[in-house]
């Protein structure tokens, strides 16, 4: 899916202080299928970015279009069923309930429909290593096995678009690894766009693209240096 951002800000209003302006007139576009990371210091807006992206908040005011489609000027039962049919989140934080299983865990974007999607989530769960543990809680696992969990959890509905947030923020460097390749690897086999926010720069040099932001801003002049660096 493609994705255009038009104008885009966000401020947060704080009381008797003016407006934090953390993202300021963004404008970008990024193609189906393409492997976009966005990088820069802390509190550059990159999280905030990927967030309206994909849909989970709302700009202060500008678009994000989705294939064409105006995706703000719906209603949120509209944006809450974009995000559980084409949309896979992983953070750096894994998120899992502790009280349910590595399965069911990742059956809970596909809940109502669960017996009918039990063998798919078998599937994605051997995919990323992890069905020897369906049967087992997020604290019997290792900081790398949650993660894998989390991923599989983004992947059992087939997202045309993933979005991951520091996705290796907490892991060793090997485990990391383990984790940047079933990113990779999982968004080629869908063909699926993939979006990362990250400060490896390791990482960031095996996507297609480079986005670089300060300021709330995206630094033009970086960005145009990867393209140059890629022809």
């Amino acid at each position: 899916m493609n994705i255009k951002a038009v104008n885009l800000n966000k401020h947060y209003k704080k009381n008797d202080s003016p407006d934090v302006e953390v993202l300021k007139n963004i404008n970008l576009e990024i193609k189906a299928g393409e492997k976009v990371a966005f990088t820069g210091p802390s509190g550059a807006g990159k999280s905030t970015l990927i967030h309206i992206l994909g849909l989970m908040d709302r700009p202060t005011s500008g678009n994000v279009f989705v294939d064409g489609k105006d995706c703000f000027a719906s209603n949120d039962s509209y944006l809450c069923s974009m995000r559980k049919e084409n949309i896979g989140f992983v953070f750096q934080f894994h998120y899992l309930l502790a009280d349910f299983t590595v399965l069911e865990n990742v059956l809970l974007p596909v809940w109502k429909d669960r017996a009918e999607k039990l063998k798919k989530a078998e599937a994605v769960l051997e995919k990323v290593g992890l069905l020897h543990r369906k049967n087992h809680f997020p604290n019997e696992l290792s900081g790398g096995e949650q993660q894998r969990a989390a991923l599989a959890r983004a992947l059992i509905n087939d997202p045309k678009i993933i979005f991951a947030d520091e996705p290796t923020g907490n892991l060793d460097r090997a485990t990391g690894l383990e984790i940047e390749k079933l990113l990779f690897e999982s968004s080629t086999e869908r063909n699926a766009t993939l979006i990362l926010v990250t400060h490896n720069e390791e990482l960031a040099a095996k996507s297609d693209r480079i986005i670089k932001m300060q300021d709330g801003k995206i630094n033009n002049t970086a960005e145009e240096k990867k393209h140059e660096d890629l022809s």
